[in-house]
């Protein structure tokens, strides 16, 4: 099927002149013929004039024709061009074809303000999809931060280091908090007989229960040290709930101590006790450590008494201080053990054991 030809305006504007030129002409012949008028030299200027005439409005229509097919042109050079700009026409250019300008550089001035806010709008999208895929990022990083930092401490006080912006966001203080050191009975000569792997195996399982204990009642686990651990409470929640919370999970760690023991024998791993010392009193908490390696954790006198009581705590007992006994004698069955020396202290420091009983017995028959 054969495209329809366009139309041009140079084809309209020469057919249609010519078909209005031919009317004085046809006029001339039919007065000449019909009327027998003579041809003469008055009649013969007459047609010249006319033949003038139609000659200069035919140049005129014709250069109206180019000066629109000129506004075509630039029109489109200037649509095409990578560095879109106005059209300007001369002072001989028709009104309208100089309004038709005037409308195409408006609505070009519009088209590159119209650009320019959309690549503004899309850089700021692109800016902002960059920031929100960083936050994401940041957030994934600091959830996988917070992850591993709840290993070794508390979820609450780890979020308290994640959410702190200072390079020391737990400050140096001193005040009261209650220790608790728990170690495994005759370690040495269990893991002698055992291969590597088995003995961090068995190491893993029994701190996995004990640190979730210690968690469960507000404790905030210090440091390993071997087969020993070191957890201090009365830092989070009330300072004053601190020793019945130590003593509530030191219960706790016995009996799950002794449950854990059954698990052992199905695994084939060897039985143990554990000797567990609890020590109330002021103790000094702060970073200690190197500027790469900080550590957060409770030094002093209290914390020196309460490793001795483990020291003479035997498997499966309890031993405690006497600002711990004094502190909790009411709520938890306690017996006085006597007397120990601590190296570095004048006077002798008193000691009490948790009734066997008591230690054995689920925590909820304590809190009753």
């Amino acid at each position: 099927m054969a495209m329809k030809r366009p139309l041009r305006f140079a084809y309209i504007e020469q057919a249609s002149y010519s078909l209005i030129g031919f009317i004085p002409y046809m006029l001339a012949w039919y007065l000449a013929v019909s009327l027998d008028i003579q041809i003469n030299n008055t009649v013969l200027l007459i047609a010249l004039i006319a033949l003038v005439a139609h000659l200069t409005g035919f140049m005129i229509i014709r250069r109206f024709g180019k000066q629109l097919k000129s506004v075509r042109d630039e029109t489109g050079k200037a649509m095409m061009a990578e560095h879109k700009y106005s059209i300007e026409m001369d002072a001989n250019t028709p009104d309208e074809l100089i309004g038709i300008v005037q409308h195409f550089n408006a609505m070009l001035v519009e088209s590159e303000r119209s650009s320019r806010n959309f690549q503004e709008l899309t850089t700021k999208m692109m800016l902002y999809a960059r920031d929100i895929e960083h936050y994401q990022q940041r957030l994934r990083e600091e959830g996988a931060s917070r992850q591993r930092l709840s290993r070794y401490i508390d979820r609450n006080l780890a979020d308290r280091i994640m959410s702190n912006k200072e390079d020391t966001p737990l400050q140096n203080t001193r005040q009261e908090a209650t220790i608790l050191f728990a170690d495994i009975r005759s370690f040495t000569s269990i893991s002698e007989h055992m291969q590597p792997e088995e003995v961090i195996g068995m190491l893993n399982d029994y701190f996995d229960a004990m640190v979730k204990i210690i968690f469960h009642h507000n404790g905030v686990l210090d440091k390993f040290v071997g087969d020993e651990l070191m957890a201090t409470f009365g830092l989070l929640g009330e300072s004053d709930e601190g020793p019945i919370n130590a003593l509530h999970a030191a219960v706790d760690m016995q009996q799950r101590t002794k449950s854990l023991m059954s698990e052992f024998r199905l695994k084939g791993y060897p039985v143990f006790e554990v000797g567990i010392g609890v020590n109330t009193g002021e103790v000094v908490m702060g970073n200690v450590g190197s500027r790469n390696r900080m550590d957060y954790t409770v030094i002093g006198d209290t914390v020196n008494v309460a490793a001795r009581l483990e020291q003479m705590a035997e498997g499966q007992c309890i031993v405690v201080g006497e600002l711990t006994y004094s502190r909790c004698q009411s709520m938890i069955p306690m017996q006085p053990k006597g007397e120990v020396k601590v190296k570095n202290r004048g006077a002798a420091v008193k000691c009490y054991q948790v009734v066997r009983s008591a230690a054995h017995a689920p925590e909820s028959s304590l809190l009753r």
